[in-house]
């Protein structure tokens, strides 16, 4: 699988108009379609009668393929155990070309993320990531979190490190106890990706090792590190969640002001099209004097939107032939062509409905309209 884009990457893009900046929103607009070369490495374990004899970097090559209507949101990423590789004797110079942070020995980069579409980014960021990092809960169940998962470990190696305290010599059955839990938790941390979680993975396995040495009192240092390197995290992940909170309620904001646009285009379109049917009932010809105010307006209507609204799936609306081909309205209407005229505006009035009254079918809207039929 390819990496992510590195937002260093879109430089040239955003520098040429092809990606519009929204700082406050935190997110990039895709206006023309782009190709972003990428390359990354992913580690070969090399195995001999499956011992492993070694271990190499194998390098990939690839694309990422970035269109109109594309939401893109860059956000930081810890660096994997490649990119330290590359990055740790570069010059401070090179490493803000590359946009990496560093931090002591820690590197981190901004990457871009892709999202299906703005709606789909704003439950993202008020439900998806906080739950993941807090809990899931919901009417009828309630799954641990990040954050939830990590107070279990605490408090478990916490209430082994009490037990030791209490304790006041060494005890082999105790040791033998802390190994079990100890290598249960270590287990549960197995793969973990950030800094932190790592660092407790660590502790965790020298108090592994310190245990099955016999040394009792190293064996609770050392798992008070990993307690404290647990609540480290636990503390960085709500204030993560409320920062996804805090953006998913900006996004919202936008979010709801393309709907807007939405529903007042569709409204005023909807109007338009009342208008000229009333032109149409007194005679089928009609002639560009009557014609041309209604389609300059709804060849407006069109071009406003084209301008304003640049994030999927409201994009991929405007896109869609019944739309596109109100572009054509002018044309129509100096031609004196009415019927047509009037079919265009329906048809783009159509595809604005989805957004303007909503997409979901309620069964209050059916029974009204059972209601309206009998």
């Amino acid at each position: 699988m390819a990496r992510a884009v590195y937002l260093a990457e879109l430089r040239e893009a955003i520098k040429t108009g092809k990606i519009k900046e929204r700082p406050g929103y935190e997110l990039l607009e895709v206006l023309e379609p782009i190709q972003i070369p990428v390359r990354w490495k992913e580690k070969i374990v090399v195995r001999r009668k499956g011992v492993i004899i070694g271990t190499h970097y194998r390098e990939y090559l690839g694309v990422v393929v970035f269109n109109p209507g594309d939401v893109l949101h860059p956000l930081w990423r810890e660096a994997n155990e490649w990119e330290r590789e590359e990055w740790k004797n570069l010059s401070e110079e090179k490493l803000r070309e590359l946009g990496v942070f560093k931090k002591d020995s820690q590197f981190s980069i901004k990457i871009i993320s892709k999202i299906k579409d703005l709606p789909a980014a704003v439950r993202q960021r008020t439900r998806h990531i906080p739950d993941s990092l807090t809990s899931r809960e919901r009417k009828k169940f309630v799954l641990a979190g990040n954050a939830q998962q990590l107070r279990e470990f605490a408090a478990n190696l916490n209430n082994l490190v009490s037990e030791f305290l209490r304790t006041e010599k060494s005890r082999p059955e105790l040791l033998e106890k802390a190994s079990i839990e100890l290598t249960q938790t270590c287990q549960r941390l197995e793969g973990s990706r950030t800094s932190l979680k790592r660092k407790a993975l660590e502790d965790v396995r020298l108090a592994i090792q310190l245990a099955r040495q016999g040394k009792f009192w190293e064996v609770s240092a050392e798992t008070s590190q990993a307690v404290g390197a647990l609540l480290n995290q636990i503390v960085k992940d709500y204030a993560m969640a409320f920062k996804s909170i805090e953006l998913g309620e900006k996004w919202l904001g936008l979010m709801l002001d393309i709907e807007r646009k939405f529903r007042n285009c569709y409204n005023r379109l909807g109007q338009l099209g009342m208008r000229l049917e009333e032109f149409l009932r007194g005679g089928p010809v009609l002639g560009p004097a009557k014609l041309l105010p209604i389609a300059n307006e709804a060849y407006g209507i069109r071009t406003y939107l084209q301008k304003e609204v640049h994030f999927n799936l409201y994009y991929q609306r405007l896109q869609e032939d019944d739309f596109r081909r109100l572009q054509n309205v002018v044309k129509r209407a100096e031609a004196g062509r009415g019927q047509t005229v009037l079919n265009l505006i329906k048809n783009a009035t159509a595809k604005l409905e989805a957004v303007a009254i909503g997409e979901k079918v309620t069964r209050a809207e059916l029974r009204r309209k059972r209601e309206a039929l009998f």
